[in-house]
């Protein structure tokens, strides 16, 4: 990994004009868990966008598959999904 020196005084000017800019910050493998739960879980169909795609989401997102909910992923990687309702197959998969 790359070593970043910074020099040990670094003087800053408040802006002269206010300051318009957008960030798109990295995507969370919690945050994105917990809204496939929570939309698996709901009624109807939930759009998470900008999730993060990771093994974790990956294996979570097959989880609630196999207790019901429809997940899928659009051509813009947003994830859909068709939720149970709070009515999963969890009997069908216990033992």
């Amino acid at each position: 990994m790359a070593s970043l020196d910074y020099p040990a005084l670094m003087r800053l000017s408040p802006p002269s004009r206010p300051i318009s800019a957008s960030v798109r910050l990295p995507g969370s493998k919690s945050i994105t868990n917990r809204a496939l739960l929570i939309a698996a879980l709901a009624e109807g169909t939930s759009t998470l966008r900008d999730p993060l795609h990771s093994e974790d989401t990956f294996y979570m997102a097959d989880a609630l598959r196999s207790l019901g909910a429809e997940i899928t992923q659009a051509p813009n990687k947003d994830y859909v999904v068709r939720g149970v309702a709070g009515a999963s197959r969890v009997q069908d998969r216990l033992l």
